[in-house]
């Protein structure tokens, strides 16, 4: 897997992942938009979630052929509707690489959060979101 664009519900919303600003996007697509015509909180809730995954990689080292990660949590606070395409970005960590790779080598878990923001391509705000996963490090290595 080369980002979390390719688990099979991220490709059906049309989620992708830009690797020179690792950064992930939802598109500017009718099928995912509300009622009310602007982009679906559903929509914009899974990119965020996929964001925050995304992170776990690109910034904390996470390798899924030794770490499996589970969420455990997520707060969000939906802002605004939106319009356009959306793009998740990254707020806070709660821990740093060399933190989270060694409490992992340590003690084969970790639970940690990620906060991420989603805004529309004109800067909107659409939600906040907190996950906390929790991280498994596989025994057999």
């Amino acid at each position: 897997m080369s980002s979390v664009a390719d688990i099979p519900i991220n490709k059906h919303l049309g989620i992708t992942y830009r690797e020179g600003t690792q950064s992930l996007h939802l598109p500017d697509d009718c099928r995912i938009r509300n009622y009310f015509g602007g982009v679906s909180f559903c929509a914009q809730f899974a990119l965020a979630e996929a964001a925050s995954a995304q992170y776990l990689f690109d910034r904390l080292g996470m390798d899924l052929e030794t770490d499996m990660p589970t969420l455990r949590n997520a707060v969000t606070k939906f802002h605004k509707p939106t319009e356009g395409e959306s793009i998740a970005k990254l707020i806070s960590l709660e821990h740093l690489y060399e933190e989270f790779q060694r409490i992992l080598d340590d003690r084969r878990k970790i639970v940690t959060t990620v906060h991420v923001a989603v805004v529309s391509d004109a800067g909107v705000k659409a939600l906040d979101a907190e996950f906390t996963w929790l991280v498994l490090r596989k025994e057999n290595l």
